[in-house]
């Protein structure tokens, strides 16, 4: 038998205002947002480069958002520890997520994790250049030297790492690929425990941005062999460029960018692409992050950062199965 459904007039009436609602709701949420503290997830530990930097950002972002903004420390399990507690937040635009280069190169070679499907891409916020540094008191007085040594000497240099297949691991290969000599990755959780290592002599060397080793150049702690950038870093002019120091290998900067929950409404992803422009453009941060030698870098939007990542993926991809990190 055929049933039929009578839906009354206070019914209809009661749909209409619930999709009125439903429409307003991105709107409204806009115009409440945000109404708590906005949490930034870092993967890297507290004290290192990104730490710092990303806490004068949240200071110039607390002015126009008129809520706090915190910075949360999540380093370890190649970024999987920051992706999840970013992926697991609610999405109301209210965290943050960071990443950077070698973000991508853990996307890449492990595949835990895909940055542009699991978060919505907002802006860069800035590029660094990386040094390769030693010990100060180390035998290495310049490339050639570490060069001749490892050629010499099999296996028996040891460099700073953040994990199999990430940047630093990827370009330390290609590094020692291109200059003909072999030497052991030694994973840490962030830049400092890797320039602590090679100040203790727990390592010969690492690649590192040039902000965490500019404290240490300058002390005598550390002596810069050569900048991992095709030009010389105007914070060390006398340092030469890795091409320069005779290793002919790409060179690559060290880039940052945020990220939000895909599901984001669109006028607060927007807003939070606004404020993080505004903010790196500011005198106060341009003041701030050139004595670092930080390059205030953002997108045009967030579909051109979307893009930049898709392509910094792909060739990051290709470069790890060329030099064997993945197999074929």
């Amino acid at each position: 038998m055929k049933h039929t459904s009578h839906v009354s007039r206070r019914q209809i009436l009661g749909s209409i205002g619930a999709i009125g609602m439903g429409a307003a709701l991105p709107a409204l949420a806009q115009a409440e947002f945000p109404n708590r503290p906005v949490r930034i997830v870092l993967g890297l530990p507290a004290g290192g480069a990104a730490d710092i930097v990303i806490r004068a950002l949240a200071q110039e972002m607390e002015k126009t958002l008129k809520q706090p903004v915190i910075v949360d420390n999540k380093p370890g399990g190649l970024y999987q520890i920051a992706v999840q507690a970013a992926a697991s937040a609610p999405a109301d635009g209210h965290t943050l997520l960071y990443v950077n280069a070698s973000f991508v190169t853990v996307q890449a070679v492990q595949k835990k994790f895909d940055l542009t499907r699991q978060f919505q891409p907002l802006t860069l916020t800035g590029e660094t250049p990386s040094v390769l540094v030693v010990n100060a008191n180390s035998n290495f007085k310049t490339m050639k030297d570490l060069v001749d040594f490892g050629r010499a000497r099999p296996n028996e240099l040891s460099y700073g790492t953040l994990g199999v297949g990430t940047l630093e691991h990827l370009k330390t290969v290609q590094l020692t690929d291109a200059a003909g000599f072999e030497a052991k990755a030694i994973p840490y959780k962030g830049g400092p425990d890797m320039l602590n290592a090679v100040i203790a002599g727990d390592i010969h060397f690492t690649g590192v941005n040039v902000f965490s080793a500019l404290p240490f150049i300058r002390s005598g702690k550390l002596r810069a062999l050569a900048a991992m950038d095709s030009a010389r870093i105007k914070a060390l002019p006398d340092t030469p460029t890795i091409i320069e120091a005779g290793v002919n290998m790409s060179t690559t900067r060290i880039w940052s960018g945020f990220m939000v929950h895909p599901a984001t409404p669109a006028p607060i992803a927007q807003r939070l692409f606004n404020e993080l422009v505004a903010a790196m453009t500011s005198p106060e941060i341009v003041k701030k992050y050139a004595p670092l030698g930080i390059i205030t870098t953002t997108s045009k939007s967030p579909e051109e950062f979307r893009n930049f990542i898709t392509s910094e993926a792909a060739w990051m991809g290709a470069a790890s199965k060329k030099i064997d990190l993945i197999s074929n």
